[in-house]
């Protein structure tokens, strides 16, 4: 969770930097994504665009601040984009790691228009003159946001309790007995950021290491264990 709110956040705010009232196109409405689109209503972008293929995502994505949502399955989003701002955005952050969704994004973008990628991307076949030269684009690629963590995520933090960057509404928890559910919900979109927290009895520290461990006991079965990585303690 906290490197994707670093890579989204952090290639507006330390990349792309986009100026005020500039557009944006954020291709995937998950964690990256949807961290993108807060820090791109920090900058006050004045056109947001969030482009997913889950509705419930796009519908999340215009509560968080983006102005304007596509579906990719429904509509030809390249079309859509350019009418919108114009003749294409200014720039483009590309999570999805689907190459067709990666060709898009450069497409979308008006001349010496900027993409950022930061899905794993496979091979991409791309018309070098077309697609970049010919209308001066970028495509750089962006590893975490560019971010230093020990610097980056205090500011994060501050422009939470600022009201700003409320990550937490991309979080949903689910009892273990409903890990299934929380499976299904992940695959439909439902769910950006799910956590499953898991009963545990446990002492507090027993490990003299950074991070100190907790051992813990199944409520269910009393055997002592240390608590999985990631398990949220009641």
């Amino acid at each position: 969770m906290g490197c994707g709110l670093q890579t989204g956040a952090g290639t507006i705010l330390n990349r792309l930097k986009p100026e005020f009232g500039s557009s944006v196109v954020v291709y995937g409405a998950g964690a990256v994504g949807l961290s993108a689109v807060m820090a791109a209503r920090i900058v006050g972008c004045q056109y947001i665009i969030a482009v997913d293929v889950h509705d419930s995502r796009l519908n999340l994505a215009l509560e968080l601040g983006a102005t304007h949502v596509f579906n990719g399955k429904k509509v030809d989003v390249v079309a859509e984009v350019k009418k919108l701002t114009g003749g294409g955005s200014h720039y483009a952050l590309e999570t999805t790691g689907v190459p067709q969704v990666v060709k898009q994004s450069l497409n979308a973008l008006r001349p010496l228009g900027t993409c950022a990628i930061v899905g794993i991307t496979p091979e991409v076949k791309l018309d070098i003159h077309n697609d970049l030269m010919a209308e001066g684009k970028s495509m750089i690629g962006v590893i975490e946001g560019d971010s230093i963590p020990r610097v980056f995520i205090p500011q994060l933090i501050a422009y939470y309790k600022a009201g700003q960057f409320p990550f937490d509404k991309l979080i949903k928890f689910y009892d273990f007995q409903q890990i299934n559910q929380a499976f299904e919900d992940s695959a439909s979109g439902v769910t950006i950021k799910l956590i499953v927290k898991m009963a545990w009895k446990c002492t507090w520290p027993l490990s003299p290491v950074w991070p100190p461990s907790r051992m813990c006991s199944d409520t269910q079965s009393g055997v002592p264990a240390m608590a999985p990585s990631g398990t949220a303690f009641e």
